[in-house]
């Protein structure tokens, strides 16, 4: 007499069936999981940002999801409604770890847009708004007008490259933008060469606030200037740095080197003391250019750097005694993104005041601009992107005018930086990304701001930000940019010496 026994799996490992649905599922889903979990860890640790203490730990996660799913998932299950539920949450997990890739990817971009390695100075071309020429090639047989010391690599470097098309080209050179305005305006040259961030300088000059209007571009020539490669400090978490932080002003959408630097902020960092000191320094100061001796103010100085920043960098080292390693060259409409990216800043202001109307981008994003007043009050207040890039603008409402718009500018970078480090900018982080690569530029390897960040992870603590305003008399000076005097402000020799105290005290710990 036979008998016969059944067998029934109650967890998977009985007598063998054939796979269903579910269980096809199940093993997609984990395979999906087994690679989402690997590219997001190679390329978490390929970065080197983490800590060593979070590293190990997401390794655990990642490793003990894998086991856990490989457990429940490879096997056949009679309960299918269980595999399906554990796809459903590996799926979930796979998405949240390709987010993560992707997020990781942008933060890498980003760094390496901004990190520059190199500065493009643009070349204009411009002749007389009622001039017939309407293009390069109409200019057969002009005479060109162009700066003697300024841009001359950039310069000589149109020039041959117009020499190819129109043959031999007679040139006469000035020693001042505004002297070659003139020539311009007088006949003497029938078309000048000048850099883009001349250009700007002119319109900001008494006297030659209409040349855009008075004359028109016909021909714009770009020549990349290589700088010196910055090699990685293995110790930046440790040793204390400098950074020349440079805004800009000017109403284009790039944000170029070779432009007026309408902040000038020396940022002193120590990070084993988790301070840092910002020295203000005033736009107007009136200062030696280094390139010639040539006196001049400071916000000029930008103009004339050869490479990157090296000219207002080199200015700023010999006055405070300190080297920049160091600049970061942010454009001030750019700002106006950061600060609506990170959810607006709180920032105090001493007084209350009314800006006078300012040019401001129409919010329609047409590419307009219009005049428009802001309001601040005494205490906190908490600004949107237009607001802080007002609050950082103004100087006609205050006594000490420059000195005071350079203290506001200061207090909205320590709101930056402090909005910045704290888990609140999570919750925007691709729109912080996508303003801080349109608007900022900076020579730190990318290595090196890598590192910063997994400082901040690492130890987790706030910044004691403290900031110094240096002082000057205010006097009318000849400066090398125009060629006639401007309103400058001479430095106070000892608030000079108090900043340099200063910084050797946080650079000392």
């Amino acid at each position: 007499m036979s008998r016969h026994y059944s067998s029934r799996s109650y967890g998977g490992y009985g007598s063998p069936r054939r796979r269903t649905g579910a269980d096809r599922f199940g093993i997609l889903t984990f395979f999906l999981l087994l690679i989402s979990s690997g590219f997001l860890a190679a390329r978490l640790l390929t970065t080197g940002v983490l800590t060593q203490k979070l590293t190990l730990l997401l390794l655990s996660v990642l490793a003990g999801l894998n086991v856990l799913f490989a457990v429940t998932q490879l096997p056949r299950w009679r309960n299918k409604l269980w595999k399906l539920v554990l796809g459903l949450v590996a799926l979930v997990l796979s998405a949240g770890m390709i987010y993560a890739t992707v997020a990781t990817n942008a933060v890498l971009e980003t760094l390496s847009r901004v990190s520059s390695t190199g500065s493009v100075k643009t070349v204009v071309v411009r002749v007389r708004e009622n001039d017939s020429a309407q293009e390069i090639g109409d200019t057969f047989g002009y005479t060109y007008g162009y700066l003697a010391q300024t841009d001359t690599d950039t310069t000589d470097a149109l020039l041959t490259h117009l020499e190819e098309g129109l043959g031999q080209v007679k040139t006469k050179s000035y020693d001042t933008p505004t002297a070659l305005a003139d020539a311009l305006y007088n006949r003497e040259v029938d078309a000048v060469i000048l850099g883009k961030g001349m250009v700007s300088t002119l319109k900001q000059t008494d006297g030659y606030k209409d040349f855009t209007s008075r004359t028109r571009e016909i021909y714009t020539y770009d020549v990349t200037h290589e700088s010196d490669t910055i090699a990685p400090n293995a110790n930046i978490s440790r040793q204390p740095f400098v950074v020349y932080c440079s805004g800009t002003d000017e109403r284009i959408s790039d944000t170029l080197l070779n432009t007026r630097s309408d902040a000038n902020i020396l940022a002193v960092v120590n990070p084993s003391t988790h301070k840092i000191l910002l020295v203000n320094v005033p736009r107007d100061y009136y200062l030696p250019l280094p390139f010639n001796g040539e006196m001049d103010k400071l916000t000029h100085f930008s103009v004339y750097s050869d490479k990157g920043m090296d000219e207002p960098i080199e200015a700023l080292n010999t006055l405070l005694g300190v080297k920049a390693d160091y600049y970061a060259r942010v454009n001030f409409s750019g700002l106006m993104d950061i600060v609506d990216a990170l959810g607006g800043i709180d920032v105090t202001s001493p007084v209350d005041f009314t800006t006078v109307a300012m040019e401001m981008p129409n919010e329609n994003g047409d590419g307009g601009y219009h005049d428009e007043a802001f309001t601040f009050t005494e205490g906190v207040n908490h600004l949107n992107g237009r607001e802080a890039l007002a609050f950082s603008r103004e100087r006609s409402a205050f006594a000490q005018g420059d000195v005071q718009r350079g203290r506001n500018q200061m207090a909205v970078l320590q709101a930056i930086i402090d909005k910045a480090t704290s888990p609140a900018i999570l919750s925007g982080y691709q729109d912080v990304l996508k303003a801080v690569s349109d608007s900022v530029l900076t020579n730190m390897p990318q290595q090196d701001i890598l590192k910063l960040v997994k400082l901040q992870l690492e130890d987790k603590v706030d910044w004691d930000i403290s900031t110094y305003t240096l002082s000057g008399t205010t006097d009318m000076q000849d400066c090398f940019t125009t060629g006639f005097p401007l309103s400058v402000l001479v430095p106070d020799e000892s608030s000079v010496a108090a900043a340099r105290r200063m910084i050797r005290e946080l650079i000392n710990g």
